[in-house]
């Protein structure tokens, strides 16, 4: 994107505004200096071929991007110069600048996510297959009822006692299903999907907007040149109509990083680490951002309507145009407190997520179902709040480890709008770790029931219209319906094999072509998205879950756990790479004892003993502010403080292991348990059944192929762990297991549909 006026006198009186104001958009004090470097970085651009431009227009205030620029990468972290916004280049260095504007120093970058990204194209919202899906959802609605009708008078054993309880337990945990893929289809209705959406246009007045936005980026234990390149990108976002400063809210006192900070002389980046006194609860990343909000951001006065909060995690590096796409949400409407943007990782191909990081179908799919009801889920990161209504809520909530669920529930309930905007701006790392994997998925399931054990949730839920009461129920039924659902689809056809049990009496043409119809239309609409995504994303998107099932058995329980009382639950940090592979000290002096005066040196060196933080009782006593004038401190309150650094750090301190030998032992059960069931029964089928004729063999291994759909998933993730770690393997392993699963599904219709009309209506 490019910027700027055109002509001098405009530039001019641009440049004395944003002098007297301190809104910056990166201009030099000296118009002459930075046209002149904003012409060498031109002509050297051209030269290299590095970018082109559509026009010089630029960013014309409407909120429409009227430049473009290709993008190389989501390292290429864009700066704005004066005359039409020329940008530096952003590949091995960056030149960094004060809040005047004037540059400081070139600074290395050590960039990991340098991979193409999609140009912004043009926006796919609506359209023909728009109304498809919708239709589909009509049907749906009509096909339901009548399938689960049928099912329930005809379809189910009656006369017989231990068949009718099995199978109207079957019927129920089916019509469960139904109700939660209505909810989906009831929140996608008014806007399926949305891709590259652009933002808002908004009629700037005779002056323009001010905003003041507060860049947070909370870390623990990340590896610091992770944390700060998403600083450094941070630090590049401009905007005419903002002002902006980064905070970096280090939760692990990492004293290199504090220097490091320091050291860079910049007024717009900050270093703060939050004191952790004994007795009282840290609160995990809730905690690590409030009290930046409440003691050093807003210590001194409340905040107003142009105060901005926007959230970064540690890995998530945003695009230069972030700003150019979010303020204009919040300009437009006054009502709009939170606007989400979704989450795009450099390390996963669409292809080929096998764990579904991407999460097309919701963050493409879901969301923008959910921004047209304004009842959009916030997601931690990569987010814009109104400090406004995050103080009118009581900031964010330390009642559960998923704090940014409960947000934008609040937030809506407090009838203010939570909205979202399909474009990707912000590009982050994903775990690759199956270890780090599940323990993240389980801690979303967690904080999502811990939300709703509370009393005080529904006292929140309850002020919410119907529609938006559905969009935020619909997030734990999700969760449920894997829970219930599962075990029961896995069961049934292993039943069948062996005992001759069915879910189902008997087959008939109309039980047939209802089932099919209905089947079909649910797979529409849990997997279907435009033809620019994968064919392989929807499929990903409702199959991972089945791999993540004992996850979220785990998550439930310690959510239910931590309601009775009997454990407390502590947020644990996700790692990324190049987390604990190397120790503490390595990172940068992490253990490396604080040099703050002889007396003190002389209290470190005295005592040796680690406590079981990791620290010292003097190292904790001196970062925390403990130490008196004499150079003693109370031990007491550094032995509670050392337990409440240890119960933070648990995550981090856990015992490294091999995922493939530990974590996998629940999908090698399931796998080894059904290839030993389809591999016997298709046999012993296919010799019991010989002499009812060739229909009716194919008929008796139905059961037999959904049994080797239902090990789809488990295939997959047992195939990420022992093959080799790379794209075009994952590729292939994502492909294989889609049409292993498809083909499951042709022949079990194909069979049944053989059956009705040739086979022996006798024979079941």
């Amino acid at each position: 994107e490019e910027e700027g006026g055109e002509g001098e006198d405009s530039e001019e009186d641009e440049g004395e505004e944003e002098a007297s104001d301190g809104y910056t958009t990166g201009d030099h004090d000296s118009e002459e200096e930075g046209s002149s470097i904003a012409d060498d970085d031109e002509n050297s651009r051209r030269s290299e071929g590095s970018y082109t431009t559509d026009d010089s227009e630029g960013y014309d205030g409407s909120g429409v991007d009227q430049g473009r620029r290709k993008r190389r990468g989501a390292g290429d972290l864009t700066l704005y110069r004066k005359r039409n916004g020329s940008a530096s280049d952003g590949g091995d260095s960056i030149d960094q600048y004060d809040s005047e504007g004037s540059r400081i120093e070139q600074v290395k970058m050590s960039d990991p996510t340098a991979v193409d990204l999609p140009e912004e194209g043009e926006p796919i919202e609506g359209g023909i297959l728009a109304h498809f899906y919708r239709a589909i959802v009509v049907a749906y609605f009509i096909l339901a009822p009548t399938y689960f009708w049928y099912r329930w008078l005809y379809t189910i054993e009656w006369d017989v006692p231990y068949r009718m309880y099995y199978q109207a337990t079957i019927c129920v945990a089916e019509m469960f299903g139904s109700i939660c893929v209505m909810m989906l289809a009831v929140i996608r209705f008014p806007q399926p999907w949305a891709f590259n959406q652009r933002p808002p246009e908004v009629v700037e007045g005779a002056v323009p907007p001010r905003y003041t936005v507060h860049i947070l980026v909370p870390c623990y234990n990340e590896p610091s040149d992770i944390v700060l390149d998403t600083c450094h990108a941070a630090l590049q976002l401009r905007h005419p109509w903002a002002k902006v400063k980064v905070y970096l809210l280090d939760d692990g006192r990492n004293l290199e990083r504090e220097k490091t900070v320091i050291m860079m002389g910049d007024e717009r980046f900050i270093y703060v680490a939050r004191p952790k006194f004994p007795g009282l609860p840290i609160h995990g990343k809730a905690g690590n951002l409030n009290h930046t909000l409440k003691f050093v951001i807003f210590a001194r006065q409340p905040p107003t309507d142009s105060d901005v909060v926007v959230v970064f995690d540690a890995d998530m590096k945003a695009h230069s145009n972030f700003l150019h796409h979010i303020l204009p949400y919040l300009e437009e409407d006054p009502r709009t407190a939170l606007v989400q943007t979704p989450q795009h990782f450099f390390n996963v191909d669409h292809t080929g997520d096998v764990f579904n990081h991407q999460n097309c179908t919701f963050f493409f799919g879901v969301q923008t179902g959910l921004d047209a009801w304004r009842a959009t889920v916030c997601c931690g990161t990569n987010f814009a709040v109104r400090a406004s209504a995050l103080a009118a809520v009581g900031w964010f909530p330390t009642e559960s480890i998923t704090e940014d669920f409960l947000l934008s529930l609040k937030i809506t309930a407090s009838g203010w709008h939570c909205r979202y905007h399909g474009h990707v701006l912000v590009t982050g790392e994903a775990p690759e770790d199956l270890r780090q994997i599940f323990k993240q998925r389980s801690r979303w399931c967690t904080g999502c029931f811990q939300v709703f054990f509370q009393v005080e949730t529904f006292m929140w839920v309850r002020q919410l219209p119907a529609i938006q009461m559905l969009c935020y129920f619909n997030s734990i039924m999700g969760y449920l319906s894997t829970i219930i659902c599962f075990p029961v689809f896995t069961v049934v056809p292993i039943v069948s094999v062996y005992t001759k049990t069915h879910p189902v009496k008997e087959l008939t043409i109309v039980l047939t072509a209802l089932w099919a119809a209905y089947f079909l239309s649910m797979v529409i609409i849990i997997e279907m998205m435009p033809k620019n995504f994968s064919r392989f994303s929807g499929f990903l998107g409702s199959k991972v879950n089945y791999i993540m099932w004992w996850c979220f058995l785990k998550g439930m329980w310690k959510a239910v756990r931590g309601r009775l009382g009997l454990r407390k639950i502590v947020f644990k940090v996700t790692e990324k790479k190049g987390d604990g592979t190397k120790k503490r000290g390595a990172e940068g002096g992490d253990k490396k004892k604080p040099q703050r005066g002889s007396d003190q040196d002389g209290l470190l060196a005295a005592e040796d003993q680690k406590g079981p933080s990791g620290y010292t009782d003097a190292e904790v006593a001196l970062m925390y502010g403990l130490v008196d004038e004499d150079g003693e401190y109370d031990e007491d309150a550094v032995r509670a403080l050392q337990e409440e650094l240890a119960d933070a750090e648990a995550a981090s301190n856990e015992e490294k292991r091999d995922s493939t030998k530990h974590d996998m032992k629940f999908h090698w059960l399931i796998f080894v348990s059904c290839f030993i069931v389809a591999v016997a029964g298709g046999v012993s089928k296919t010799l019991d059944t010989l002499q009812w004729g060739w229909d009716n063999t194919v008929l008796a291994n139905v059961s037999v192929a959904w049994v080797v759909i239902n090990m789809v998933p488990f295939g997959m993730a047992l195939g990420y762990a022992y093959l080799p770690h790379q794209r075009t393997m994952h590729i292939l392993l994502v492909s294989v297991s889609w049409t292993v699963y498809a083909t499951g599904v042709l022949f079990a219709f194909a069979a049944m549909v053989t059956k009705v009309l040739y086979g022996n209506p006798k024979f079941m």
